[in-house]
């Protein structure tokens, strides 16, 4: 038995019979994923980076080692040079080293001659000595033509402190090639008294560089010798041959 109604009519126009009523929907390509190409990427890059470091490391391992390999000869040779040397020296015994002459004199306070100026010194004991050189007559004789330094320090003190005292010091040289002493160096200094009729000290030093020559005669005058205090550490006179 059939239906009661029936289907519709379709009918196209100017149309094509092959193609079905409803139109295809457009057609887009399918882009595939490049994930997976960039990480091969990435993993080249770090490769060449890896190789690059390995390259330079061992490149700085051989330089290293090139330089060691050098300066072990450099031991190597200077080891055996030592060697040569010393050897050398065994078959011909210890090289000579003249000692240079040494002309010295450091002499300390000792005392005075009753109405005389010129100091008499100590020669040999506490931190007196002579060496190369000969004293007497309270003067240093010199025995070898040369420049030498002299120094001469003298500490005064007293009791009673009296206005316009002058304290001297003066170092003479006397030598043949002169009828007259003549003055190396000299100090002056008055008196300064703050409280009259008081205890007193003064220092009086001096230095110098002289050309001596063989025979001349070197020593000290003072202004008052009463007022020197003799103590090796406060009153000395010496000299040094350069």
């Amino acid at each position: 038995m059939e239906p009661n109604y029936r289907y519709p009519q379709v009918y196209t126009v100017g149309g094509n019979p092959n193609l079905t009523c409803y139109p295809a929907a457009p057609v887009h390509p399918v882009t595939v994923p490049t994930l997976k190409k960039k990480r091969k990427d990435w993993h080249k890059v770090c490769t060449v980076v890896i190789l690059i470091l390995v390259l330079t490391t061992l490149a700085c391992l051989a330089l290293a080692a090139v330089y060691l390999l050098q300066l072990q000869k450099k031991l190597d040779k200077i080891k055996q040079v030592q060697e040569d040397e010393a050897e050398l020296a065994m078959r011909v015994g210890p090289t000579k080293i003249p000692k240079a002459s040494k002309i010295a004199a450091h002499l300390t306070g000792m005392n005075f001659i009753r109405n005389s100026n010129t100091l008499v010194w100590e020669t040999l004991q506490g931190h007196a000595f002579t060496m190369g050189i000969s004293y007497k007559d309270q003067a240093l004789i010199i025995d070898e033509t040369g420049h030498f330094l002299i120094y001469s320090k003298v500490y005064f003190r007293g009791l009673e402190c009296k206005l316009d005292t002058l304290l001297e010091q003066t170092v003479f040289k006397r030598t043949d090639r002169y009828p007259k002493d003549l003055v190396l160096m000299v100090t002056r200094s008055n008196m300064y008294c703050p409280v009259i009729d008081m205890a007193w000290s003064r220092n009086s030093y001096q230095a110098g560089l002289f050309k001596l020559n063989k025979g001349d005669h070197v020593y000290v005058n003072v202004s008052n010798p009463a007022s020197v205090n003799f103590d090796q550490s406060n009153t000395f006179f010496g000299l040094l041959k350069l």
